[in-house]
């Protein structure tokens, strides 16, 4: 076995070296899932073909061939089986360059290059090996084969094919009927171990954000205009508000809702109710102007008040002033008298008076003095006259114009008195108006004040001066493009984004966006979606439909490869039926083990990887089988089935379980993805290796009887007459099974499948 693990370590390297050799140069593309995927296969294939070889040689030497003899069996047993198959796996995974996604485009050609080195490495090294390994007897068997418990399947099968076809069937119903129940996931975290960076970084965030939050889609909206405008906001705000009524979108935010829900005091009922907010501010200051006019009544009458007694006064200031000039005209008559009696003293006296002037010392003699002072004295009383004369005229004057004066006050009164009414009624009229404005204005604001604390987004307007507005100036930053020609919207989900559900909403979302455009002046904007949703529906759909291409195209060179080895078109098509039939039934068992069993789902990754691995290497059971049917029909079609399971059961069944085992290990790596891909290849491996290629498979062949290898024409009964497989019972198996458990073939060799040998068809 160490020779074995040195063969397929060889095939391995040589596999790599060359797909690193041309992507190196560039000549093919390469990815970890390419390198990854390309060791998994040719490990597994070249273990698969060791054992096939090494099987058929201990076969060959166990019935008495020699060692030249056992290798020219061999080879020719083996090795078209080991070429179809490894052509088959090549050209399934070649196929893959098909496909669109470069997670399964970069896959294709790198594997399929990859085992055609494998085969290559298959069909040269492994003889040589054997070759050298026979002369020392390595892989001589150790001990005779027992192939009992397989003939003894083999004899069950064409004796009862119906019921074993159908029990069969029924346990790959178990995993059919979980395959409706499948689930994916796409959260990649989830899928790695929690102790690395990433997923530290990510329950931290996790602690304080919802996975919606973390992963949001963004909507963008491409026009060719500015929709820096109060129309164009109105669409956008539609666009939102369609979004946000989606099931399952728990938050949509634009320039217009940038916190998820509408900006405050937008609505068109609010602005509505602002409009009498002016009014109803200006109220307050009006009802105090209300006031001020009683203050202004108050004082005018204050002012009436004082007029009037004003008026009193000046009434008893015009008698005065009539009695003052009646006295100042009495006094202008005494001193018109006073002054004439003093001309007459001063006529008398002048010559004495003159000398008093012409004396130079009249100030030092004092009667002089003092007598000059009496004659100067008495000339002032014709100025005193001159003044009285004025003044009695300025009385006269005034004596006429107080009365005038005094006429004037009681119309200015009754003025004021008039202006007080009407300042008291316009006060009574205004403060009824007011206090009937004042009522109406009591819930003007209720409506706005509704809209804004229901955040009801049913009327939306912005007006043109929200456009200056330094805040609203940020935002538009944050969601138009510098050119206003293309609008953002970040779309949160209720639920995980990275779910089947999560991405059940993409298409609604779009369709809502472009519903919402219809009829305005967006109509015809560019819409585009990405973020997490959306990026996983891209891959699911890419998926789906890239796995569907691969998988046609595989199934179609699959076939074709078996027509070309089996040369029967029914054979080929029961192979790719239970290729199919395996697929299906394996993943749905991994499907029950993985969701419904260990409640965690599958990683989409999974089915992509495990179905195109086990499309191309669950054939090569079937394959080998099926030749090993065509070679032994000589004997007859049910003797053939029987020596063929007995021949290959050992063998294939090795294989499978070596396989299985190797592929079931993977479930203790820290990376889910690579445990569950494992796990579902080891399930499909097993179930093809026990079930389909154990019973399901002969049992076909041993219903459909001659018509399995149509076009071709097989004699359902052997060659020679003695050991035809009819009879009475007791009689075939006398003849089938001497008392020493063994016959004798053609040759005079110990023949221990009871049967004559055929000669090989090459």
């Amino acid at each position: 076995m160490l020779l074995v693990l040195v063969m397929v370590g060889i095939e391995l390297m040589a596999a790599r070296q060359v797909v690193a050799f041309l992507g190196h140069y560039n000549i093919i593309g390469l990815s970890t899932f390419a390198v990854n995927l390309l060791v998994l296969m040719a490990i597994a294939a070249g273990t698969d073909y060791a054992i096939f070889v090494l099987g058929r040689y201990q076969e060959a030497r166990g019935l008495g061939e020699d060692r030249e003899k056992a290798f020219y069996t061999m080879f020719h047993g083996t090795a078209h089986v080991v070429l179809g198959s490894g052509l088959t796996i090549a050209g399934a995974m070649y196929c893959l360059s098909f496909t669109r996604l470069p997670y399964f485009q970069t896959l294709g050609a790198p594997c399929a290059i990859g085992m055609l080195v494998a085969v290559l490495a298959a069909l040269t090294l492994g003889p040589a090996v054997l070759v050298v390994g026979s002369y020392f007897k390595i892989f001589d068997p150790k001990r005779k084969m027992r192939t009992r418990g397989w003939r003894r399947v083999g004899t069950a099968i064409v004796r009862w094919p119906g019921p074993i076809l159908a029990v069969s069937i029924a346990i790959a119903l178990i995993g059919l009927l979980a395959l409706p129940g499948y689930k994916t996931n796409y959260d990649s975290k989830k899928y790695l171990p929690p102790w690395t960076p990433a997923n530290v970084g990510y329950a931290a965030a996790d602690r304080h954000f919802s996975q919606a939050r973390m992963n949001p889609e963004l909507l963008l909206v491409e026009t060719d205009h500015d929709m820096r405008n109060s129309a164009d906001m109105l669409v956008i705000d539609r666009i939102a508000k369609a979004v946000f009524h989606v099931p399952g979108i728990g938050r949509v935010q634009a320039i217009t809702r940038p916190l998820g829900r509408p900006i405050e005091h937008t609505s068109i009922p609010f602005q509505i109710s602002m409009q009498s907010t002016v009014q109803v501010e200006n109220m307050q200051y009006m009802k105090q102007r209300m006031a001020d006019m009683l203050t202004q009544a108050d004082a005018m009458q204050q002012s009436i008040d004082t007029m009037q007694r004003m008026y009193d006064i000046m009434a008893q200031t015009v008698k005065v002033t009539h009695n003052m000039d009646t006295l100042t005209h009495e006094m202008v008559e005494i001193t018109n008298q006073l002054r004439d009696h003093i001309a007459d003293f001063d006529d008398f006296w002048r010559p004495i008076r003159s000398y008093f002037y012409w004396e130079r010392h009249c100030y030092d003699i004092p009667i002089c003095w003092s007598l000059r002072s009496i004659f100067d004295a008495l000339d002032g009383l014709d100025q005193i006259d001159e003044k009285l004369a004025e003044l009695s005229g300025n009385l006269d004057q005034l004596d006429v114009l107080m009365p005038q004066m005094l006429a004037q006050l009681p119309p200015q009164i009754a003025t004021m008195k008039t202006m007080k009414t009407m300042m008291l009624t316009m006060h009574s009229s205004m403060s009824s108006l007011y206090d009937q404005m004042d009522e109406m204005s009591k819930n003007s604001t209720a409506m706005g004040q509704a809209f804004d604390a229901s955040r009801n987004d049913d009327s939306f307007y912005i007006p043109p001066e929200v456009f200056d507005n330094p805040d609203f100036k940020r935002g538009l930053k944050m969601f138009l493009s510098p050119d206003g020609h293309a609008v953002r919207f970040i779309i949160s989900h209720e639920g995980d984004p990275a779910t089947p559900e999560g991405i059940s909403h993409v298409e609604p979302i779009l369709k809502a966006a472009k519903e919402a455009v219809k009829g305005t002046p967006l109509e015809g904007a560019k819409i585009y979606l990405g973020g997490t949703a959306a990026v996983f529906k891209d891959m699911r759909d890419g998926s789906k439909w890239d796995l569907m291409i691969a998988g046609i195209a595989a199934a179609s060179l699959i076939f074709i490869i078996m027509l070309i080895i089996t040369r029967s078109v029914v054979a080929a098509f029961t192979i790719v039926g239970t290729v199919l039939l395996s697929l299906g039934a394996s993943f749905g068992l991994s499907v029950l083990v993985w969701q419904d069993i260990l409640g965690f789902e599958l990683h989409w990754m999974v089915l992509a990887m495990s179905v195109i691995l086990l499309l191309a290497v669950g054939s090569d059971y079937n394959l080998l089988l099926v030749s090993r049917f065509k070679e032994e029909i000589g004997a007859g079609i049910k003797t053939g089935i029987i020596r063929s399971m007995a021949g290959t059961g050992a063998v294939v069944t090795s294989a499978g379980l070596v396989f299985a085992a190797t592929m079931a290990s993977f479930i203790f790596s820290d990376l889910k993805v690579i445990g569950q891909v494992g796990t579902t290849i080891a399930l499909g491996l097993l179930f093809d290796t026990l079930i389909v290629r154990s019973f399901m498979m002969p049992s076909v062949a041993a219903l459909m009887g001659r018509w399995f290898w149509w076009p071709q024409r097989v004699r359902t009964r052997p060659a020679s007459q003695l050991l035809r497989p009819y009879g009475p019972r007791p009689l075939v198996r006398a003849l089938l099974l001497p008392r020493d458990g063994k016959s004798v073939g053609p040759s005079g060799t110990a023949d221990t499948d009871r049967f004559p040998v055929s000669t090989p068809h090459y």
